[in-house]
C-alpha cells in the first residue's frame, strides 16, 4: 500500500499566505507606476484596488471551505455577549492617535471626507479578510491539532502581516519601517485575538477601520507637508502602548477562545 504524498501547501502551512501577500504586495508596487494628478486620486485607486482584491479574497475563503469560519455570515446575537469589551483595548489606539491631529490645520470638504471613510473601509475590509480572514484560519486549520495551533497561527499571520512592512523600505528610511514592522506585528495579534474571541472579523474590520481612521485625519484634511521622521522614545512609547492595548489582550482573548474550542 503506497501513501500519498503530502501537497507542498499541506507539508508548508505558510507558503500559501507568504505567497498570497507577495503577490498583493506586487500589486500595489504596479499600482504606484500608474499616472495619478494627486496624492488625494493615488488614494482612491489604491482603494478600489484594496476592495477588489478583498472581494476576491473572499472567492478565496469559499474555495478553501473557510467562509463558515471567519464568521461572516454569523448574525450578532450569536456573538458573545462580552465582545464589545474585547474590542475597546484597540479602540483606544484610534482615540491615541487623536492625540497628533493639527485640529487647526485641518480643512474638511465632502469630498475629502467620503474619500477618508471610504479609505478607512477598504483597508480594515481587504487587510482583516485578507489577514485574520484567509491567513489567520488557513493556517488555524493546518495546525488545529497541535496543542496551541490557535496562538501558533495566530502569531504566524501577525508576522506575515509586519514583515509585509518592509515593502515600505523603497520609499522610507529604515529607522521608520523597522517601527511599522514592529507595531503591524504586535497589532496583528490583537486583531487575530478579537476575531477568535468573537467568532466573526467583522469586529476586527470596524476596528481596524476605526484606527486608520483616527490616524489618517492630517493626512486627508491637513496640509501637505513633508513626514518628519520620529523619535526613539516615541517609538518605544507607542510600542509599549500596543502591546498593552493590542496584543496582551489579543493573547488573553485567543486564550479563551482556545478554551471554547476544548470546551465544545
Amino acid at each position: 500500500m503506497t501513501t500519498a504524498t503530502p501537497m507542498p501547501m499541506q507539508r508548508w502551512p505558510l507558503l500559501l499566505p507568504i505567497l498570497l501577500i507577495t503577490a498583493t504586495l506586487l500589486l500595489f508596487r504596479i499600482e504606484k507606476l500608474l499616472p495619478v494628478e494627486s496624492p488625494f486620486a493615488g488614494d482612491m485607486i489604491h482603494s478600489t484596488l484594496q476592495f477588489l482584491l478583498g472581494f476576491g479574497v473572499l472567492w478565496l475563503l469559499k474555495a478553501f471551505g473557510l467562509f463558515a469560519q471567519t464568521g461572516l455570515l454569523r448574525p450578532v446575537h450569536e456573538w458573545p455577549r462580552r465582545w464589545p469589551l474585547a474590542v475597546i483595548p484597540m479602540a483606544m489606539i484610534g482615540l491615541i492617535n487623536l492625540l497628533s491631529v493639527e485640529w487647526s490645520q485641518l480643512q474638511f470638504d465632502s469630498v475629502r471626507f467620503g474619500g477618508w471613510i471610504y479609505n478607512s473601509l477598504s483597508t480594515g475590509f481587504f487587510e482583516e479578510i485578507l489577514l485574520r480572514g484567509f491567513c489567520f484560519y488557513y493556517l488555524y486549520r493546518c495546525w488545529q491539532e497541535r496543542k496551541n495551533g490557535l496562538l501558533m497561527a495566530a502569531i504566524a499571520q501577525a508576522l506575515i502581516f509586519g514583515l509585509a512592512h518592509l515593502s515600505n523600505l523603497q520609499s522610507v528610511p529604515a529607522g521608520d519601517v523597522v517601527p511599522q514592522v514592529i507595531y503591524a506585528t504586535l497589532l496583528g495579534i490583537g486583531f487575530a485575538g478579537i476575531a477568535a474571541y468573537a467568532g466573526s472579523i467583522w469586529p476586527v474590520m470596524g476596528v481596524h477601520a476605526f484606527i486608520n481612521a483616527m490616524g489618517d485625519l492630517n493626512n486627508f484634511f491637513g496640509p501637505d507637508l513633508p513626514d518628519e521622521p520620529g523619535s526613539l522614545a516615541s517609538y518605544a512609547v507607542a510600542i509599549v502602548v500596543i502591546s498593552c492595548a493590542s496584543t496582551l489582550p489579543g493573547l488573553y482573548l485567543l486564550r479563551l477562545a482556545r478554551q471554547k474550542a476544548v470546551a465544545s
